[in-house]
């Protein structure tokens, strides 16, 4: 008899650390599972760097865009500088996700405005890409390779109000 209420004890015993292993894993979200959810992206290649922007959720996401804005430092007078890039979209192999690559910078141009005073100082100036808008959605984080001295803006545009063009 001694011995079956001791299997019971431990049966019983069991079975609460059981319950509350399963609680502090449910209400802590702690699980052994340590797997880096950013390691299906792609590493950086020598001389970029991975920027990872997760947007907030929003309701109705759908009326809601990102525009990407890379910028790059340089010493400018009181010219306009302008600088063409490309930014490639690239999926993301057995995943259906894609991400962004800013793969070519081009030469700045400038205007040739004579400047009183002549000095200088250093300015972010735009990069002018091909990409326009990219959908937002919360659920997924925008993952974006850029070289490593460049600085990466995004804004986030909304829709107005539709109106009627009769």
């Amino acid at each position: 008899m001694p011995f079956s209420k001791n299997f019971s004890l431990c049966k019983i015993c069991l079975s609460l650390i059981g319950f509350f292993s399963f609680f502090l894993n449910v209400t802590t979200g702690y699980t052994t599972d340590t797997k880096d959810p950013m390691s299906i992206w792609p590493k950086p290649e020598k001389g970029f760097k991975q920027i990872v922007i997760q947007l907030p959720h929003l309701q109705d996401e759908d009326l809601y865009r990102v525009e990407l804005i890379p910028e790059k430092t340089l010493k400018a007078d009181c010219n306009h500088i302008m600088i063409n890039g490309t930014i490639e979209t690239k999926p993301l192999t057995g995943w259906g996700y894609e991400y962004y690559v800013l793969s070519q910078i081009g030469q700045p141009a400038s205007t040739r405005m004579a400047c009183f005073p002549q000095t200088t100082e250093l300015k972010q100036i735009a990069i002018h890409t091909n990409l326009k808008f990219l959908r937002y959605n919360s659920k997924l984080p925008l993952v974006i390779y850029t070289p490593k001295d460049i600085h990466l803006s995004y804004r986030v545009w909304s829709a107005g109000e539709l109106k009627n063009a009769e």
